[in-house]
């Protein structure tokens, strides 16, 4: 159980390192004007990964209901992001100006999962669902 938990908790740093890495790579092409798009999308598939691995350690880990439903949300978002809204830039393309939204919202939630990951390794022991608080940290 507590392999599954470090590598959740691997895995969601990962993620949202890899979404501040993506942030980056689409100002180098939008702003700096220097890389391709290619750069972007081979990252942006890449980081579906991670989020698979979270998927399957966060139940070998035994992880509060809470967070497994936010990862599911988290998937789901990604997805979302990731393989739908990004090829409708021509036939909805107002819906696909929802891409770097949904970035933020894949930005957010990796990053309170990890933290609470963080918090869970740091307990050491199982934690309840509702000792979580929302910032992450172990509650009374």
């Amino acid at each position: 159980m507590k392999v599954s938990r470090t590598l959740y908790m691997l895995f969601a740093w990962l993620f949202v390192a890899g979404v501040m890495t993506q942030v980056f790579f689409a100002g180098m092409t939008v702003v700096a004007g220097r890389w391709p798009w290619t750069n972007h999308a081979g990252l942006g598939h890449f980081l579906g990964l991670p989020l698979l691995i979270m998927l399957v350690t966060m139940y070998a880990g035994k992880l509060p209901g809470r967070m497994k439903r936010l990862t599911w949300l988290l998937f789901l978002v990604y997805v979302l992001q990731a393989d739908v809204l990004i090829f409708l830039r021509v036939s909805a393309p107002v819906l696909a100006a929802f891409h770097p939204v949904l970035a933020l919202v894949d930005f957010a939630l990796g990053l309170m999962l990890a933290w609470q990951a963080t918090a869970l390794m740091r307990a050491g022991e199982p934690l309840a669902a509702h000792q979580l608080q929302p910032d992450g940290v172990a509650g009374d």
